[in-house]
């Protein structure tokens, strides 16, 4: 049995998770744990960003199914140039440009939409981006699909960097331009990291 003391820093923690680079390095990201979000675990987002290191400076960035919004954050404090985050939930979103406001970034209104993820996908796109992170609810078998839209409706740039996060034994069916770069398994975990050309090899 906790103490009472024990209890509330435990859930402190808990509704905390900590940016881990860049020019908000250990500032903290409120998350509202009411929503069950699933956010990506530090082990993984070190790697993750290990991964794309080189890359993130400047990119223009998609973060679908945002929820706390930990990847696009980390992505802007390492100076992405833009990132867009795209969330169905209402009381997630205001959460999302609360967190981002308390880093006096306020930059923030174009590029946080609440609509949901396939439904905005459905829409030819008027920008190509960089660097596209995926990590959708892992029980919505919904990854082959936001695949195809990303490929149809032309939202990937020319040697763009697609993160995937999903269950362990997840299949996902990658079009033919798609080359995997980085993989590695977190317990129950599998991360992906593909390079997408406009051509295949």
């Amino acid at each position: 049995m906790f103490k009472k003391k024990n209890i509330n820093t435990y859930i402190k923690k808990k509704n905390k998770i900590n940016i881990i680079d860049g020019k908000w390095k250990n500032r903290k990201i409120i998350i509202n744990n009411n929503y069950n979000l699933k956010p990506t675990m530090n082990i993984i987002k070190k790697i993750l960003f290990n991964w794309l290191k080189f890359n993130i400076k400047n990119s223009v960035c998609l973060d679908c199914f945002a929820g706390s919004g930990s990847l696009g954050i980390e992505a802007i404090s390492r100076y992405a140039s833009k990132v867009f985050f795209i969330d169905n939930n209402i009381n997630i979103i205001y959460q999302l440009k609360k967190n981002l406001k308390s880093f006096n970034y306020n930059n923030y209104n174009n590029y946080i939409i609440n609509i949901n993820t396939i439904k905005w996908l459905n829409i030819k796109s008027k920008i190509c981006f960089n660097i596209v992170f995926l990590d959708p609810p892992f029980k919505k078998n919904i990854l082959n699909k936001i695949i195809i839209l990303l490929e149809k409706n032309k939202y990937l740039a020319d040697k763009s960097l697609i993160y995937i996060e999903s269950k362990k034994k997840h299949i996902i069916n990658l079009p033919k331009n798609w080359y995997i770069k980085k993989i590695k398994i977190i317990g129950n975990v599998l991360i992906r990291l593909y390079l997408r050309l406009n051509k295949e090899f």
